[in-house]
């Protein structure tokens, strides 16, 4: 069906001929496009609008997760503080 229709104009919301449908979507609305199918002989007005919004990534980590830190050899208060915390010894054999 797409396929046979033209589009004819594309506007962007706040333009003449968007008004009553920015009232209607608010910030929703992303355009309006008025198309014509010359098979069917008739004109649409069709809207885009935003009908779901996500995060495009994931975090990497959840808030409870652990994670791998890297101390630097001579922080020796923060290398205590984390075996003490962690109950890890630190060093690698």
């Amino acid at each position: 069906m797409l396929k046979e229709m033209k589009a004819y104009s594309h506007l962007k919301p706040g333009q003449n001929g968007t008004k009553r449908l920015l009232e209607q979507y608010g910030d929703k609305l992303l355009c309006v496009r008025y198309r014509y199918d010359e098979t069917r002989g008739v004109k649409l007005k069709t809207v885009e609008i935003i009908v779901e919004e996500r995060p495009l990534h994931h975090p990497r980590f959840k808030d409870d997760d652990m994670v791998p830190v890297s101390v630097a050899f001579d922080e020796m208060e923060l290398r205590e503080l984390l075996s003490k915390k962690c109950g890890h010894g630190g060093s690698r054999s």
